[in-house]
């Protein structure tokens, strides 16, 4: 019966075993460095374009505001004209009241042809009142309304210009983050450098004694 030859393990010294660890130690060290160096760049970046629609939303915001308070102006200048043409057509009811009157005189007195003008122009005045009034109306909706408009355009300015503030300090959170990230990259990768540095003159001074 033929006996089996034991092969022989062969175990590696405690230098190669401490190469290695000093190895994969070094190579993480400079990965996530580099890693984190790339998240750095990627967060810087997007900084920038937050900050850049931040200022955007800011300067639309006030262009908004701009517009409202110039809507504001033009509702205030819309309900003056209605006020005055309220008075006109109050005025000129009043006119052709007072014409009506006179007809009815001139038309005891057997003035016929007059009074039949005055009582044609009387009732002309009264129509025009009428739809100066109406026209008054009108003019008042419209106010209102351009009001309204004004009131809604300052309400989107506003939050126009709250979310650019919003957006940069996400933006200089961002970047913070972002001088942060590159910093502890840096310092990863200075570590692992240093530590294979120390591995290499630590090797160098051991081939010295060996030799």
């Amino acid at each position: 019966m033929s006996k089996k030859k034991k092969t022989a393990v062969q175990v590696p010294d405690t230098a190669t075993v401490e190469a290695a660890v000093t190895a994969a130690h070094v190579s993480n060290r400079i990965t996530r460095g580099e890693d984190a160096l790339y998240m750095a760049g990627r967060r810087a970046d997007m900084s920038d374009l937050v900050g850049t629609a931040g200022v955007n939303d800011i300067l639309q915001g006030a262009d908004m505001l701009t517009a409202s308070e110039d809507i504001g102006t033009m509702s205030t200048l819309v309900g003056a004209l209605n006020e005055d043409d309220l008075d006109d057509a109050m005025e000129i009811a009043s006119i052709s009241g007072e014409l009506t009157v006179v007809s009815d005189v001139l038309a005891i007195l057997e003035m016929e042809t007059v009074s039949d003008f005055l009582l044609d122009r009387s009732q002309r005045l009264r129509e025009l009142a009428v739809d100066n009034i109406l026209r008054y109306g009108a003019l008042r909706a419209l106010s209102e309304s351009i009001a309204e408009t004004s009131d809604d355009m300052a309400s989107l300015g506003a939050e126009e210009v709250a979310e650019g503030e919003a957006r940069l300090d996400l933006a200089e959170a961002l970047a913070m983050n972002s001088e942060a990230m590159a910093a502890a990259g840096e310092e990863m990768i200075a570590e692992g450098l240093a530590t294979l540095a120390a591995a290499q003159a630590a090797q160098d001074a051991g081939s010295e004694l060996a030799d």
